[in-house]
């Protein structure tokens, strides 16, 4: 499937929910806690943890950035 399909038809509040379970997700599975992901990725930790209660709608910039630092491809982040 692709990200054009999985993005089709979703509404804000289900591509927040994804991305927030797919960030938190990830960097569980790393090992990595917000505050160091932050830091590492040079954005404040309330955005992360804001991030991952899906109450924000983050930059490209800083999506890119955290991806960046996580290692995962941009999309990683919004497929389910």
């Amino acid at each position: 499937m692709t990200f054009r399909e999985v993005m089709r038809n979703k509404t804000i509040e289900e591509v927040r929910a994804t991305l927030a379970m797919n960030l938190r997700t990830i960097r569980l599975s790393k090992g990595i806690a917000q505050e160091r992901l932050a830091l590492d990725a040079g954005v404040d930790r309330t955005v992360v943890s804001k991030i991952e209660r899906a109450v924000t709608n983050p930059s490209i910039e800083v999506l890119l950035k955290l991806a960046n630092q996580l290692d995962v491809d941009l999309t990683d982040l919004f497929v389910n």
